[in-house]
């Protein structure tokens, strides 16, 4: 039987993203110090290392964290002479 070995780096929250992509499989979690593994890599941004539903996924979340019981702008609120009174 062959086994398929992945190593996948993060912060727990950035692993807990992934975690219908590894559900039903065995995982080993090993946890370090200050973030570092020996003369570790410094860390990827998520932008860097997420896939395509991760980055749908987090977008959907932050937008959805946002409140939606206020009325949206008006037009005069987001003109132009409303942006930039006062300046020259």
């Amino acid at each position: 039987m062959s086994t398929t070995r992945e190593i996948v780096e993060g912060t727990w929250e950035e692993i807990a993203r992934q975690a219908d992509r590894f559900a039903g499989r065995r995982v080993r979690v090993e946890v370090l110090e200050n973030g570092q593994a020996g003369g570790a890599a410094e860390k990827l941004p998520f932008h860097a290392t997420a896939t395509k539903e991760e980055r749908i996924r987090a977008l959907r979340e932050w937008a959805a964290s946002h409140r939606r019981d206020m009325p949206p702008l008006s037009d005069e609120a987001i003109s132009r002479e409303s942006i930039y009174f006062g300046e020259d």
